[in-house]
């Protein structure tokens, strides 16, 4: 089954009710971080935790000539451990700084509405990388979200080790 989540602007990053944020810093220039971010979803199964799948279900609409094509309102299909299916919507594409994404769908009722952001900055000769969760939880999820910075910070830290030493052979 899936269920409908309420569509935000970007601007829910800073408002949401529930906001979480976690930082790593990584050997590759911002450049390279957000091209592994954004490239292909389908290459996230080597580095993020708990991927199973992904591809992109659409083309940014109406892309002005030379933008990317999976640039702001792109959709994105990302599956994790069963049956945990998103569907998603690119909201920002600030290459190499801000990529951001809204969920649409999902299969499990977890929030209302959803939307992470990815911003990479220059931190000596490499990145530093930070996910915020910005989400509008549903009751029944409230609960386990005050438990669930542990479990995601972690699944963070882990998958930034992972794309550190996927991305190290080009950072060098």
């Amino acid at each position: 089954m899936k269920y409908t989540l309420r569509a935000e602007p970007i601007e829910f990053v800073q408002t949401a009710p529930r906001r979480r944020a976690w930082s790593a810093d990584l050997q590759a220039s911002p450049k390279q971080v957000f091209a592994a971010l954004t490239d292909d979803p389908a290459t996230w199964r080597g580095w993020f935790p708990g991927l199973t799948g992904a591809h992109w279900l659409a083309e940014a609409p109406d892309a002005a000539e030379g933008a990317p094509a999976h640039g702001v309102g792109a959709r994105r299909e990302i599956r994790l451990v069963k049956p945990v299916v998103f569907h998603e919507t690119i909201m920002a594409w600030e290459e190499p700084s801000r990529w951001a994404y809204r969920v649409d769908t999902a299969t499990v009722p977890m929030a209302n509405a959803l939307i992470e952001e990815w911003t990479i900055a220059e931190r000596g000769t490499g990145s530093r990388v930070t996910w915020t969760f910005a989400c509008d939880p549903k009751a029944v999820i409230s609960l386990t979200l005050r438990f669930s910075p542990w479990f995601m910070g972690n699944t963070f830290r882990r998958a930034m080790k992972n794309l550190d030493r996927k991305l190290a052979p080009i950072a060098a």
